[in-house]
């Protein structure tokens, strides 16, 4: 989550619509991994463990977005932007099920009812939709009762196996857990603890196109190492976590992209912070990538570009990527040329699995005029890439769409994607007011349809704000 939270440990407690960040009890687990109910005498942070790497440890989201009629001017080919997260909702993700015309989309909720009295403040909420994100059914708290003596859920990723099963993963605090539901969202696994007692942030997940092989990255709390485990049952078990990613010095990894290719490569994406405070660092940032051709046993280092941090926080430099069919990748990254520049948006190909990286490619409008941010990107079939990422040149904030039909090299024109000028405060013709979560997310549906989700808000720190979503038609 692209927020601080203070060294000791935390829970929410709500006062008069606030979250007030106090203390957090960590959840003991059972011999298996999976979460249990901690004795009354909470589990303390390791030794040497804290935080680090998110800076806006005020950040207190307060209250409810008030929504309103949306009025759309949709882009050609897309349904108009809608909400898909009421209340006070942020960071999303989503994934489209290859077999079957399901979508899910799933994100937290400051304003999320508790499902029991020690359950958390702030749930991890997941909806499903069977007709390829036209209409979605209700919230579903993805580990509510399950997750007793939790306080808070953040950073959501969600993805869908061949055969339908759905795979998650989510901060249960600070620890990293794992769950699947093969019933469409509707129910879930008790949630499998695999981030062993690292004090963890920033959770990424992998799948072969079966489920079979499952790979998650997490960066360490204190320190910022990136840390990678694995699974080739199908997320039964998992292997003890391994630093895959340090550097001498302070550092913070913050990976956001993972693929597994036809062949059993694994590829993730990183950006690289010369310090833990990513608002103030004025070093290059690494763009990197990190590969496996042995199932996760050892893993190797791509160094892929550097970029600079933009003007402010929200615009900090995060890298994603995706594999299409064929097993070529596209990784999508963000940054600025100069300390303080307006960031930008740009693309890299790979043909090799990884090794090598070519076509650097300019996204965001070679004009310039507004900070961008906030890459997502997805593939489908041979050459096929879709992504999205945000700016400003509007004056206010706008989600934009691009997409390639041969492998990245040559892109389609912008469409705008938040196309709604009405629908709660911080919405006008020009856009809205500022992002509201880490990251978007796009996914693609069993009948190549694009389904994308944003968050947007009043104000990036303190909300409120929801999750949006447009869906091609």
């Amino acid at each position: 989550m692209r927020r601080a939270i203070v060294l000791c440990s935390v829970i929410l407690v709500v006062a008069f619509g606030v979250f007030i960040p106090l203390r957090y009890l960590r959840a003991h687990t059972t011999s298996d991994g999976a979460v249990s109910q901690p004795s009354t005498t909470s589990e303390q942070e390791p030794e040497g463990e804290g935080r680090g790497g998110d800076p806006d440890a005020a950040a207190v989201r307060v209250g409810e977005a008030q929504l309103s009629a949306i009025v759309n001017t949709p882009a050609a080919g897309w349904a108009g932007e809608s909400v898909v997260g009421t209340g006070n909702t942020w960071e999303p993700s989503v994934a489209a099920d290859p077999s079957s015309p399901y979508v899910y989309v799933m994100y937290n909720d400051f304003t999320g009812t508790k499902a029991c009295n020690t359950c958390p403040s702030t749930p991890m909420i997941v909806r499903a939709s069977s007709n390829g994100g036209a209409t979605f059914g209700p919230e579903v708290q993805i580990c509510g009762i399950g997750c007793p003596h939790i306080a808070w859920q953040y950073d959501p990723t969600i993805t869908v196996t061949s055969t339908g099963v759905v795979y998650a993963v989510w901060m249960n605090e600070y620890t990293i857990v794992f769950a699947k539901s093969s019933d469409h969202g509707a129910t879930w696994s008790a949630p499998k603890l695999v981030s062993g007692k690292i004090s963890s942030d920033k959770p990424w997940i992998g799948i072969s196109k079966n489920g079979t092989d499952v790979y998650i990255t997490f960066t360490k709390g204190t320190g910022g190492d990136l840390y990678e485990t694995h699974s080739h049952n199908g997320g039964s078990t998992f292997s003890t976590a391994q630093v895959i990613g340090t550097v001498a010095g302070t550092h913070y990894f913050y990976s956001n992209g993972f693929a597994v290719l036809p062949n059993g490569t694994a590829v993730m994406s990183a950006s690289q912070y010369p310090n833990t405070n990513r608002q103030t660092t004025t070093a290059p940032i690494s763009i990197s990538t990190f590969r496996t051709t042995n199932g996760g046993t050892t893993w190797t280092r791509v160094n892929v570009d550097s970029v600079f941090a933009g003007p402010s926080y929200v615009t900090s430099s995060t890298t994603t990527l995706a594999a299409d069919a064929s097993g070529s990748l596209v990784v999508e990254y963000g940054g600025s040329t100069t300390v303080g520049a307006n960031g930008n948006i740009w693309v890299q190909r790979s043909t090799d699995g990884g090794l090598t990286w070519t076509g650097k490619t300019l996204i965001t409008p070679a004009s310039g005029g507004g900070d961008a941010s906030f890459p997502a990107i997805a593939a489908g079939a041979g050459g096929d890439f879709r992504l999205t990422y945000m700016d400003r040149r509007t004056g206010a904030w706008n989600v934009w769409y691009r997409a390639s039909t041969d492998g990245g090299v040559t892109w389609s024109a912008d469409a705008k994607l938040s196309d709604a000028s009405s629908g709660a405060s911080y919405k006008s013709a020009n856009g809205f007011t500022a992002p509201y979560g880490d990251y978007d997310a796009i996914a693609i549906t069993n009948l190549g349809k694009s389904v994308a989700v944003m968050g947007e808000g009043a104000d990036f720190t303190n909300g409120p704000g929801n999750i949006w979503m447009n869906r091609q038609t």
